[in-house]
C-alpha cells in the first residue's frame, strides 16, 4: 500500500474511533455514567476499587444506582444534567496504575 493510502485509512479510523468515542460519551452521560464506572470488575479494578477513599467509592455506587433505575425506567438524565458530566475524567486509573506498578517492581524483584 502507498503512504497516500495508509495515510487516508488511518485518518479514516481516527474519525471513526473519535465518532465512536463521542457516542459511547453521550450514551455514558444520559444515564449518569462515567466510563470507569463500567469496567469488568477484574481482580485488579476490585483491589483499585478497595483502595478508593470512601466518598468517590460512594459516588460511583450512587451512579450505578441511578443509571440501573433510569434504564429500567427506560429514561434518561435530563440533557441539562448530562452535559455536566464527563465521563472519561479517570477516578480509577491512578490506583489501577499504581496495581500495574507494582505486579511490575514484584515481578522484576523474584528475577
Amino acid at each position: 500500500a502507498t503512504n497516500t493510502t495508509m495515510s487516508f485509512m488511518q485518518q479514516l479510523w481516527k474519525r471513526a474511533g473519535a465518532a465512536y468515542r463521542a457516542d459511547v460519551g453521550a450514551r455514558l452521560a444520559s444515564r449518569g455514567l462515567m466510563y470507569e464506572d463500567i469496567l469488568i470488575e477484574t481482580a485488579d479494578v476490585k483491589l483499585a476499587l478497595s483502595r478508593l477513599p470512601a466518598e468517590v467509592l460512594n459516588a460511583r455506587e450512587q451512579r450505578l444506582k441511578r443509571a440501573l433505575v433510569l434504564s429500567s425506567q427506560q429514561r434518561y438524565l435530563p440533557d441539562a444534567v448530562a452535559e455536566k458530566i464527563d465521563p472519561w475524567q479517570p477516578y480509577l486509573a491512578p490506583y489501577l496504575n499504581e496495581i500495574e506498578s507494582s505486579k511490575k517492581e514484584f515481578v522484576q524483584l523474584e528475577k
